[in-house]
């Protein structure tokens, strides 16, 4: 697989939601969770391009203090991507200052 190239940009994931959900590979998305307040898209991007070619990463948002709600979506190029995240996920992980845990929904 090519890697997935470029830095991610703010809203970058805008089209997890809303027009573009159609465009959107479910099996290739992972929900990350447990998140500190400190975790940013680009944090998240840092980590998961590692693993494979990441498409789009979304955190929700609270409306009133504009901060994520502590959990996310990566979606990646491919399943067999987020098959290997999943299954290299202590590997990837285990040095962070701040947990995180994954949920795979494949």
């Amino acid at each position: 697989m090519s890697s997935a190239g470029g830095r991610i940009t703010a809203g970058a994931g805008a089209n997890l939601l809303g027009a573009h959900v159609q465009d959107r590979n479910a099996d290739a998305t992972c929900y990350v969770g447990n998140l500190e307040p400190q975790v940013s898209e680009e944090v998240l991007w840092e980590i998961f391009v590692q693993a494979g070619p990441v498409v789009n990463i979304y955190l929700p948002k609270d409306r009133v203090t504009n901060t994520h709600q502590g959990y996310g979506f990566v979606e990646f190029r491919g399943e067999e991507d987020a098959d290997y995240v999943s299954t290299n996920t202590i590997a990837l992980f285990s040095s962070l200052p701040f947990p995180f845990f994954l949920v795979f929904d494949l």
